[in-house]
């Protein structure tokens, strides 16, 4: 009698085949787990490399397009000493040009981004760690006479940890320090502004001990430092009785024969013939709404000042504008009413001064 046997697995082979495949698990899963730290370390530092040439090219960007002519009281700058928790935050708001991130309605009810808003940059306490705060950018496109208020707020940065603004009077290393600005006090910019900051890598749960941040070998803190210079053009922007208004250039006269000079139309000549006319672009009035003096001339016109004729002639006098030209009316088409230099964008009095 034939009994035939069924083929399988033995107990010590079914163990082996599992004891082998766990050890594989085991090996994939600790190298996933590293690779996904590793990641992890890798994503926070480079967001913390990242965040601190963002936030300064924002604030550079703001304070490119700041806002300075035909302001009531000169309020288009306010700096302030604050802190947060005994920590350094200062405060700064302005006026600038910038496109603003929010819209607002139209007569139509259309939603437009508006030209001209109030920005601020604030900060406060991060409500999960105490030692670090959180910087949010404050924007206004309702602009009016108190620039400190009002607004909605976008979040910059959570884990900031110290920001300080330095202003100075003038460029090089011996200008003196000031810790605050105020341009309707100062009727002027600062010539250069100093920031510098402190942020923290991104906190996760296995380096974080009591609240309290574990010093590691990625280095846990990256400070930034930035000096921002202000046009040179911006430097007599808010001073008493000045105020730079467009003007058109004058009407282009046919160029006669022969080199340039006299009054007459080469290219160089100073009487308003050449392609470039004395006055240039703009040109500097009083508050009583006068022309105070010439803008940049032409190559062979007046120059700056319109102190002394060019080489092609007297050209057009510093004291005249161009015709039909009214400053008053110009201001009052901004918004402003009557007196001073034609009236503040917000209803003030000087164009330029207080």
């Amino acid at each position: 009698m034939h009994t035939t046997r069924t083929a399988g697995f033995t107990l010590i082979e079914v163990l082996l085949a599992i004891m082998i495949t766990s050890v594989v698990m085991v090996t994939v899963a600790t190298t996933f787990h590293v690779m996904l730290n590793a990641r992890d370390v890798v994503e926070d530092l480079a967001e913390s490399t990242e965040a601190g040439p963002r936030i300064l090219n924002l604030i550079e960007r703001d304070l490119q397009g700041i806002w300075t002519w035909n302001v009531h009281n000169n309020a288009v700058f306010r700096g302030r000493d604050m802190d947060v928790n005994g920590r350094d935050a200062d405060r700064m708001d302005f006026l600038t040009t910038t496109d603003a991130v929010g819209f607002v309605l139209d007569s139509q009810s259309v939603p437009r981004k508006p030209t001209l808003c109030e920005v601020g940059y604030w900060f406060k306490p991060n409500p999960r760690y105490r030692d670090v705060f959180e910087m949010w950018r404050r924007e206004d496109p309702m602009v009016d006479d108190d620039l400190l208020t009002q607004g909605s707020f976008q979040l910059v940065h959570d884990r900031v940890k110290s920001f300080k603004v330095t202003y100075y009077r003038s460029l090089g290393y011996e200008a003196k320090e000031e810790l605050e600005w105020d341009s309707s006090v100062e009727d002027a910019l600062p010539k250069r502004i100093k920031i510098e900051f402190t942020i923290e890598r991104k906190r996760s749960s296995r380096n974080v001990v009591n609240d309290v941040e574990i010093d590691d070998f990625e280095g846990a803190e990256k400070s930034y430092v930035r000096h921002f210079v202000f046009d040179q053009r911006l430097e007599q922007a808010l001073a008493a009785n000045e105020s730079r208004i467009p003007v058109f250039p004058p009407e282009p006269v046919a160029q006669q024969e022969g080199p340039a000079g006299g009054g007459g139309g080469g290219p160089a000549g100073g009487g308003g013939g050449g392609p470039v006319g004395p006055g240039g672009m703009n040109r500097t009035v009083n508050e009583a709404g006068g022309p105070a003096t010439a803008g940049r001339g032409g190559r062979g016109g007046a120059g700056r000042g319109g102190e002394s004729p060019g080489r092609g002639g007297a050209g057009r006098t510093p004291t005249q504008l161009p015709p039909g030209f009214n400053p008053s009316d110009f201001f009052n088409r901004l918004g402003g009413g009557a007196g001073g230099g034609g009236g503040g964008l917000f209803g003030g009095g000087g164009g330029g001064g207080r």
